[in-house]
């Protein structure tokens, strides 16, 4: 599989996402807020070759020398494993204090799953952790880096709000195009987390995965519909495959198609009260991107048999 392309979108002066479409597997996006004094990053990317690339995007838009602020959203690889060459290089590096000790305990590479020449990717020595809603004045314009209420994606989410041109770096809280991955957090507490995105009255959503997409598409509904449409469809823990064919027909457009299955694993353990069996999950995860011929990520798959 190529490397993803790097799409640059200006949605305000100063304030830019970065794409990478599509959007799938350790493809993510990431953002930039600059200031006349200061800059603000949101987020990293998966490996040290497109960090790189990366960090030579963002440079064309900042003066040498600005100090630079990294907020990460959570603690996932393909958002965090930029931090440490950053932290290196001078940056602070802000996240909730549940995805500070989940980044400073890596690199997760998770190498029962993965083979990938990683390149540079130690975590930084430290980070500020952020506990509640925080202003950071970047002079002539400001941002708030927000934890979020609960449980969501992850234990320990964030979202970037600029105010001033209205957006919004949801990170994984919104996959757009791209199945959502419940792995790690809870999916009622992700539909409340939805709920709560939209009190910010966003005109431009940057998600974790995904287009940039403007608020009045509603893509918050669409994330919504899909976890209470799973909720909904794990009356009965065997009819997983069978619903997990139901979701791809449903949503036939989105990528990364083999989490459906151990989505609605999660949805069931999670509804019930019974205990998640991880390792048949992710062999649910494998089998189905197997079956379907979809490769899971720029790296090549080495475990099949868990």
């Amino acid at each position: 599989m190529s490397r993803p392309d790097l799409h640059p979108v200006a949605l305000h002066p100063g304030v830019i996402a970065f794409h990478q479409p599509p959007g799938g597997w350790f493809v993510s996006n990431a953002g930039l807020v600059t200031g006349r004094d200061a800059a603000l990053q949101i987020d990293t990317f998966a490996t040290e070759p497109l960090n790189r690339r990366l960090e030579t995007a963002i440079d064309a838009y900042l003066e040498p020398g600005t100090r630079r602020t990294v907020a990460l959203t959570h603690a996932h690889g393909d958002h965090a494993h930029g931090a440490g060459r950053l932290a290196a290089a001078g940056a602070t590096i802000l996240a909730t204090p549940p995805a500070a000790g989940e980044v400073l305990s890596g690199p997760h590479t998770y190498d029962f799953l993965f083979s990938c020449d990683w390149g540079a990717i130690d975590p930084p020595s430290g980070i500020s952790p952020v506990t509640e809603p925080r202003d950071l004045d970047l002079g002539g314009t400001s941002v708030t880096v927000v934890p979020a209420p609960g449980p969501a994606h992850t234990h320990g989410d964030l979202v970037v709000w600029h105010a001033e041109s209205g957006t919004l770096f949801t990170g994984d809280l919104l996959f757009l195009g791209v199945t959502p991955l419940a792995l790690a957090g809870s999916i009622a507490g992700w539909l409340e987390a939805l709920t709560w995105l939209e009190t910010f009255g966003a005109t431009t959503y940057v998600p974790g995965h995904g287009p940039v997409t403007a608020a009045a598409d509603d893509p918050v509904a669409d994330v919504r519909e899909y976890f209470e449409w799973l909720r909904e469809a794990v009356g009965g823990f065997d009819e997983r495959a069978a619903i997990e064919a139901a979701a791809r027909a449903r949503w036939p457009e989105w990528g990364a198609g083999e989490r459906h299955g151990v989505n609605a694993r999660i949805a069931y353990s999670q509804a019930h009260g019974v205990e998640l069996d991880f390792p048949a999950g992710v062999r649910d995860l494998l089998s189905s991107a197997a079956a379907h011929g979809e490769p899971m990520t720029e790296t090549r798959l080495i475990r099949l048999d868990l």
